[in-house]
């Protein structure tokens, strides 16, 4: 049973339940979050179809990065699906 009763007849969640409940809505949020940068991205490729997988990888990337509060590593140069790398 994922409910209990308390005082005065109310039903509490579990502690659990309002964990993952919390957990879920993070989780939309940083998809949110990325899905906006990934389309921040494909508008500054002049909306170049073809590219949706590295526009998504590097918005979860600047996105998470931004997160954690990390620096920026310099963005790699995309060519199509394929990535060249200025570093080494």
């Amino acid at each position: 049973m994922t409910e209990r009763k308390g005082v005065g007849n109310k039903v509490k969640k579990s502690p659990i339940i309002n964990h993952f409940e919390q957990a879920n809505k993070d989780d939309e949020a940083l998809r949110q979050r990325i899905a906006e940068k990934a389309y921040e991205l494909y508008q500054r490729r002049g909306f170049t179809h073809g590219c949706d997988l590295d526009d998504w990888l590097e918005a979860e990337r600047q996105v998470l990065s931004e997160s954690q509060g990390s620096p920026k590593r310099p963005r790699k140069k995309v060519l199509g699906r394929r990535r060249r790398s200025t570093e080494e």
